[in-house]
């Protein structure tokens, strides 16, 4: 992985390649060192082919050699008389090792994928004529006529010896409460949508400095980005809708439907309507003046001011049809005033469309979702033909699940990768069964303490809480030593983290020393902290809400309440479902929460989660109420700045405001790791969320 460019990478590309002509920015590449690194710890070898009298001749090698080992020990255990039980025992595992060995070796010379663990295959380049294909021949001369800020894709979906069709059964590892994408920023509800919509352009995942046409063939920009002319490709159809078609009152579904400029003026009027539930969207598009239609598949999309975000967030429009998500169930229309109050609770919103590569088909709540393969998509279609999403709320239960054959992939969390994996409690790990890989994602986890409490609105009190946090032992101890403890808010190999900035010590003295400056003392003599809020005593007592699906998060915040008692701090630890618990945070019913941001490899804008705007907002993202007037100004002055140095300087102020302020405790940057059976292949990682997409992947019959 590009570790010190990933989030420079993307926007600046496109950026760049017209400011230097036309701003007069200055063009900056990602640093040399960090080109052509892996992504996620994942090689594509070469695959191993050839004739049966090939793989015979392999398997014969590896006998022979497990015979030749064996006749030395044996050997040398007759010359051993004195310690003959001692050498027998080590000779017998010694061979176990050697036939595990064999096995996996003649599985993987069966199945043609010796040389490597994520991909039997290799990653394919598009010729031009692969790529002109996909669209009409006006639209190809247009996409590489100069002014374009889009590119052609490099890279196909389809690896060498990728083979078609197969079902992929893969976990959730909680339900959703709706599939609604402008509504619900849950991070399912976005991988969802990563197969089902698309939006006007993308980054190519395997290099992300190139963004490439999606529902565009191209786009154009004014000199100072305030001015986007969208170009949309012909003949787009939505989804034929997942609804009872044999019901007569979705006779009006029948009709496809084909993508047009009013889906975007649409999705645009929704998100910027305050009576829908979309204040995560709404920030970035507060800028945009309006969106005017030119005809059907021309648009222009207009900014009051030149915005560093106005490029990423342009070419991430989705369409949001009016027809649909703008009529009640029988097709009728809503009076205009009425359209953000019923989108909320819209009738459709236990279902999904789009025009991606693959449409949804059904959702069991608590069960599964499934999808299937668009074969009238309008881009290359990925080898798969059907993907199950399985609501597995077990970690145990999806390993199991994995183990019997009933999924195809699934996270493995930090216990199961020491148990199963490293110390072989999965005996399929070592045959070749089963694989895994570990890779890094853009994100981070942490504490978040409600500012709007008597109990954490204290700058030391937050501070107090992080100094009693032993983050690193709870992180080699409950979470295996996957990851690194962090200081900031930033991905902790960009250049935007500032790595001068130290996490803040494990010191339980200094966090007793900032609770008694911050004016709690044990006022009754029981251990317990108090203070006087309105002249009454006010225990030290708090609910930490804790994902109830992981374990080890658990166990790290047992840890956490010991040594906090040990100071005289009272917490609970309350285990929630993640659906419930984001119910919870979007209402600021708690006082703490352990929780998670995925970051974006496209743009770093810390508007939506530390602007003091976003913080009483409905559903806004700034759950814990963080308000900093140089912050605010910090943020506001970053989406107008277009130079890379000047970026970098106002990102590492904000990131030691946020240091020395706590409204998180930054705990740490996960390193993931994710196992699959071995029919699955071209597994791969991207920088680019959801960084496990299966686009790319296939199934070997």
């Amino acid at each position: 992985m590009d570790r010190g460019s990933l989030l420079w990478m993307g926007s600046r590309a496109v950026i760049d390649r017209l400011a230097t002509a036309r701003l007069g920015f200055r063009a900056v590449r990602p640093r040399p060192e960090a080109r052509g690194a892996r992504c996620g710890g994942v090689h594509h070898p070469p695959e191993l082919r050839g004739p049966r009298m090939e793989r015979n001749f392999f398997s014969s090698v590896a006998l022979t050699v497990v015979m030749f080992v064996f006749a030395v020990l044996v050997l040398f255990n007759t010359c051993q008389v004195n310690h003959l039980q001692e050498h027998v025992i080590a000779s017998t595992n010694e061979v176990q090792t050697l036939q595990r060995a064999i096995s996996r070796m003649q599985n993987e010379i069966e199945s043609g994928a010796v040389g490597g663990r994520a991909s039997s295959g290799r990653a394919r380049s598009q010729s031009d004529d692969e790529q002109a294909r996909f669209f009409a021949e006006d639209e190809w001369e247009a996409l590489n006529r100069p002014g374009n800020l889009l590119v052609p894709a490099t890279s196909s979906l389809w690896a060498e010896g990728a083979v078609d069709g197969g079902t992929l059964r893969r976990a959730f590892i909680t339900d959703m409460p709706g599939l609604n994408p402008l509504t619900n920023n849950a991070a399912d509800v976005s991988e969802l949508y990563s197969y089902v919509s698309e939006s006007l352009a993308s980054q190519q995942r395997d290099d992300i400095e190139r963004w490439t046409p999606g529902l565009a063939y191209r786009i154009e920009a004014n000199d100072d980005f305030t001015e986007y002319r969208v170009f949309l490709k012909r003949g787009i159809r939505y989804h034929r809708a997942s609804v009872d078609f044999s019901d007569p009152r979705y006779e009006w579904l029948q009709e496809e439907r084909e993508v047009v400029a009013d889906d975007f003026v649409f999705f645009l009027e929704l998100a910027m309507n305050p009576q829908v539930d979309a204040a995560h969207l709404r920030n970035y598009y507060e800028d945009v003046e309006g969106i005017e239609v030119v005809n059907d598949h021309e648009f222009i999309v207009r900014w009051s001011e030149s915005t560093y975000h106005s490029l990423v967030f342009t070419f991430g429009l989705s369409p949001m049809p009016r027809w649909l998500y703008g009529a009640d169930e029988d097709g009728e229309l809503y009076d205009e005033a009425e359209v953000g109050r019923r989108f909320n609770g819209h009738w459709f919103n236990q279902r999904a469309i789009g025009t991606g590569p693959y449409r949804f088909v059904r959702w069991q709540q608590g069960g599964s979702i499934i999808l299937e393969r668009n074969e009238d998509y309008h881009g290359e279609r990925p080898p798969i033909e059907r993907v199950e999403f399985q609501v597995i709320r077990d970690e145990t239960g999806r390993l199991n699940n994995l183990r019997a054959g009933e999924l195809d992939f699934t996270d493995i969390q930090p216990t199961q990768y020491r148990n199963e994996i490293v110390q072989g409690g999965t005996r399929g790990f070592e045959t070749g069964e089963l694989e895994h890989d570990t890779y890094q994602g853009l994100s981070y986890r942490y504490i978040g303490w409600n500012m709007d409490t008597p109990f954490f609105e204290d700058r030391r009190v937050r501070l107090a809480m992080t100094h009693a946090m032993n983050r690193q032992q709870m992180l080699d101890v409950n979470m295996e030593g996957l990851g690194r403890v962090i200081s900031g808010p930033f991905f902790i190999d960009s250049e935007e983290n500032d790595a001068s900035i130290e996490p803040w010590p494990f010191d339980l003295e200094r966090a007793a020393e900032l609770l008694a400056e911050a004016g709690w003392e044990d006022l009754s003599g029981d251990g317990i902290l108090e203070r006087l809020v309105d002249g009454r005593p006010m225990r030290f007592e708090f609910r930490m809400m804790v994902y109830g699906h992981r374990p080890e998060f658990i166990a790290a915040m047992e840890s956490y309440r010991n040594d906090l008692r040990r100071i005289g701090v009272r917490m609970t630890i309350q285990p929630v479902e993640w659906s419930i618990m984001l119910q919870r945070m979007y209402e600021k019913d708690f006082e703490a929460f352990t929780g998670g941001w995925v970051l974006s490899a496209a743009l770093t804008d810390p508007y939506q989660i530390w602007h003091s705007s976003q913080a009483d907002v409905p559903r806004g993202s700034n759950r814990v109420g963080f308000r900093n007037p140089e912050a605010d100004e910090l943020i506001e002055r970053l989406r107008v700045t277009f130079d890379r140095d000047e970026r970098i300087r106002m990102l590492h102020r904000f990131h030691a405001i946020v240091h020395e302020e706590q409204p998180y405790t930054f705990w740490f940057a996960p390193l993931e790791v994710a196992a699959w059976r071995s029919h699955l292949r071209n597994v791969n990682f991207s920088p680019v969320r959801p960084f496990d997409q299966s686009l790319s992947w296939f199934i070997q019959q």
